[in-house]
């Protein structure tokens, strides 16, 4: 009889029950690893755990670096592959793994296992090293050179160059990837509608090749443009237009374009080519033409009772005379170079008393002769800054709401003028408040892609595309527009960095901007252009440039040659001219006299025609100096003067006595016998440097021959060309 007795265990079955409990107690389970020194076996799990944990955490991070370089892709995969087949090995539960590995579990197998630990703990090395290696190559990817961005080429209005340009600058940012920029913004201010009609007709060169084999060597106005962002979609239908692509009818400068040359089939490309092709994709924004006045005057007209929206702008008008706001003029700018100009003249033109002609006199006062509004607004900020003189209350300005807004912000105005404090005293009288009408018409800033034959790659498409929709995202309202219904969009809060309309709204009050304008067009371009000419007196101009050796010397008010300026200068004159005007051109030098037949750069008075301003254009482009200085009185002599009152222009560096002998009995002579012939003639000289209009010679030639009404003399500073042609062209007129 075996007796167990209590707790006994039965005779026979000890060790097997010494075994049983030995396997399932704690100590037993977690003593399987290799034996120690000391007898007893290292428990091998936590190990297991860390570097189940660790390796996880490297897979993830590392995972994100090799993915673009396809041998390293592949590694990594391999080592995670395996320490997860080891890991879910060694997290099983030991009992589990007995029952299924018993009878084949050796001391060989244990080796086995014991082997395959050991080999994903390297794969853990291995995927460090291979994080490292990854590490650095991030690195020198970034400290190495980036790829040459794409750059988008965006030509708009000088007015709308701020905002464009930090919207630009942003979506730059917004492309950089791994520290390198996938795309460049570059955005140019264009020279109005009447020069962008040629530029686009003449494929952006500034005269058509009289031979196309020369058609590379033509100069262009400039890179030419992958996103054109006009004014207004008046100013993109005067634009010619490739066959297929809708276009109005519509005449060059002034006159009805010759068929191939100004047409819609044809103009655009004199080669036949339809290049280039056009592509309108929405609006930008909108943002309505004003007249504004300075701040003590705005005091005066201010009714918080009001609505800020008349009705017509001659309602406008009389609410300023009924509370003795007289206005002697109101400010525009030159409307050939300025689109916005050209179209709020209809309504000034409209709302004025009189015929056109008084009104055009009206909006076009001595002083303030600008060709865009930001050269306009600039005078009124160099004047605040200068602290001399108070802003003129007698004076109405006719500008679009967004420059407006970028004024009294303080912003920089395109390249005319850097930003400056508003709310600094000098600044503050000299504040722009807004007046609307629904009459003044809307701009609506249409987004056109121009695409040119040879460089219509799919990236420049998708560049395109992306800054489109890019802007559809970031609308331009953040810069001071309003939306495409013509409401002042909310400023978000906290969103400090963007330049909302309505914060204009809480530097002049709230009840002067109006909250939503009417959508009104814009009159055609052609249409207004034919108007202002009929008002304006025509002029004949009989321009003369100083080639001499002299003219290479350096310019004194500006950086550049003195014969560089004065091209400058005559060219700008030149897009100015009206069809109705007329102009001439001769050079003047020892080696180039002014009256000799064969001359070059000698262009005889002709009607100002687009082909007539485009082959002087392209004789002033041409022209180089050298040779001696042909004397003053001599080369006025031999003036082609035309027909009409003649004006001569005379641009010199100034000579010297030396090289005009005999200057007093010359100047008698231009003082009598020269102005019997001539009684009409106003001669202006202008002058590069270093001489000055109190020089000898210049000095006693402007005398003899200065009439009452003409400026004489002038000197060109370091204004902008385009802005002193402007001034120079207003006084002729």
């Amino acid at each position: 009889m075996n007796e167990t007795g209590s707790g006994g265990t039965p005779p026979g079955r000890l060790g097997d029950d010494e075994n049983s409990s030995a396997v399932n107690s704690p100590s037993t389970e977690a003593s399987t690893g290799p034996p120690t020194g000391d007898g007893t076996r290292a428990d091998p799990r936590p190990p297991a755990v860390i570097l189940g944990i660790c390796s996880g955490v490297i897979v993830t991070v590392v995972m994100k670096h090799v993915y673009a370089v396809a041998w390293l892709s592949t590694l990594v995969t391999a080592a995670v592959a395996v320490a997860v087949i080891v890991l879910g090995l060694w997290l099983v539960p030991r009992r589990q793994v007995k029952d299924a590995l018993k009878p084949v579990v050796t001391k060989v197998s244990a080796r086995v296992v014991t082997a395959v630990a050991w080999g994903a703990a390297g794969a853990a090395v291995m995927a460090l090293v291979l994080l490292a290696a990854a590490g650095v190559h991030g690195l020198r990817e970034r400290a190495g050179s980036c790829a040459q961005p794409l750059d988008l080429r965006v030509l708009t209005t000088p007015e709308a160059l701020t905002p464009l340009r930090a919207a630009a600058a942003e979506f730059a940012d917004h492309s950089e990837d791994r520290g390198c920029r996938k795309y460049g913004v570059t955005v140019v201010p264009e020279a109005g509608p009447v020069p962008l009609y040629d530029g686009f007709r003449l494929l952006w060169r500034r005269s058509a090749p009289a031979d196309e084999r020369h058609a590379e060597g033509e100069q262009l106005f400039g890179p030419q443009p992958d996103i054109w962002i006009p004014s207004s979609t008046a100013e993109y239908d005067f634009i010619p237009k490739a066959p297929g692509q809708v276009a109005p009818s519509i005449q060059a400068g002034g006159r009805t374009a010759p068929s191939g040359t100004g047409s819609a089939a044809g103009a655009s490309a004199p080669n036949g080519a339809g290049d280039p092709k056009f592509r309108p994709r929405g609006s930008l924004g909108t943002s309505p033409l004003v007249l504004a006045l300075f701040t003590k005057a705005h005091e005066s007209v201010a009714d918080p009772i009001a609505a800020p929206l008349a009705t017509k702008t001659s309602d406008l008008l009389s609410r300023f005379e009924d509370v003795d706001v007289r206005l002697r003029a109101i400010a525009r700018p030159v409307p050939e170079t300025s689109s916005a100009a050209l179209a709020v003249t209809p309504a000034l033109y409209d709302a004025l008393p009189g015929d056109d002609s008084k009104d055009e006199r009206f909006t076009g006062p001595a002083g303030l002769v600008a060709p865009d509004a930001v050269s306009l607004l600039c005078q009124f900020r160099e004047r605040a800054a200068a602290q001399d003189s108070d802003p003129p209350d007698d004076i109405a300005v006719a500008v679009p709401e967004q420059v407006l807004h970028d004024y009294d912000m303080g912003r920089p105005l395109g390249d005319r003028c850097g930003a400056v404090d508003p709310g600094a005293a000098p600044y503050a009288k000299w504040r722009l408040h807004p007046y609307y009408a629904t009459d003044l018409p809307t701009l609506d800033y249409p987004f056109v892609q121009v695409r040119w034959r040879g460089q219509d790659t799919e990236e420049r498409d998708a560049a395109v595309t992306e800054f489109r929709r890019w802007l559809d995202r970031h609308p331009l309202i953040r810069q001071g527009f309003r939306d495409g219904r013509g409401t002042v969009p909310p400023a978000p809060e906290g969103d400090t960095r963007h330049f909302y309309l309505s914060r204009l709204q809480r530097t002049v009050g709230d009840r002067v901007i109006s909250p939503n304008v009417a959508l009104t067009s814009a009159k055609g371009v052609q249409e207004t252009l034919d108007r202002i000419g009929a008002a304006r007196p025509r002029i004949s101009v009989s321009l003369m440039l100083d080639v001499s050796a002299s003219m290479g010397g350096a310019a004194q008010a500006r950086e550049g040659v003195r014969l560089a300026r004065g091209t400058a200068f005559l060219r700008s004159l030149v897009s100015q001219l009206q069809s109705n005007d007329r102009v001439g051109l001769q050079v003047s030098s020892q080696k180039a006299p002014s009256d000799g037949a064969g001359t070059f750069g000698n262009v005889p008075q002709d009607t100002a025609s687009p082909d007539h301003k485009n082959a002087i254009t392209s004789r002033l482009q041409a022209v180089a100096s050298g040779g001696g200085d042909q004397p003053l009185s001599d080369a006025i002599a031999a003036a082609d003067l035309g027909t009409g009152r003649p004006n001569l222009i005379l641009v010199t560096d100034g000579q010297s006595t030396r090289t005009n002998p005999q200057l007093s009995s010359r100047v008698r002579w231009l003082a009598g016998e020269f102005r019997g012939r001539h009684p009409d003639l106003r001669l202006t000289v202008v002058l590069t440097g270093p001489a000055t209009c109190r020089s000898a010679p210049v000095k006693q030639i402007v005398a003899a021959l200065r009439p009452a009404d003409g400026p004489g003399c002038v000197a060109l500073t370091g204004a902008s060309e385009v802005e002193q042609a402007a001034e120079l062209l207003s006084g002729l007129r």
